[in-house]
């Protein structure tokens, strides 16, 4: 479970780091920016909870709770607003796109969760 987690968190940091260092291009949407602010406040919260991985199985659906969120936020809000920002800078675009491309394995995070509830 630690390496699948420790995998889609690498992928949240990357998408985050992309995001904060082009604000500039996306802080007048309103949309954008609430989606971004969940967004981090899980990812905040996963990097919170990630000393405790190995020992409490509350920790692990913690984890598991908050991996959902995450991905609920970058499927449904962020990435169908990202092209939006492609006239502005297309490099942010396609920073952005690269970070939500890093690799981790989907069966193994999915026997993750499995084993969460």
């Amino acid at each position: 479970m630690e390496n699948s987690i420790q995998g889609r968190l690498a992928m949240y940091l990357a998408v985050k780091r992309v995001c904060e260092s082009k604000a500039w291009v996306w802080q007048h949407s309103a949309a954008f920016a609430d989606a971004f602010a969940d967004f981090c406040g899980c990812v905040e919260n996963l990097v919170r909870l990630q000393p405790g991985l190995a020992v409490f199985r509350s920790v692990r659906r913690g984890i598991a709770v908050e991996v959902k969120v995450a991905d609920t936020i970058l499927t449904t809000e962020m990435d169908e607003l990202i092209e939006k920002f492609e006239p502005v800078d297309v490099t942010f675009v396609d920073e952005y796109t690269a970070a939500r491309s890093l690799e981790f394995s989907e069966d193994d995070f999915s026997k993750d969760l499995q084993i969460a509830h």
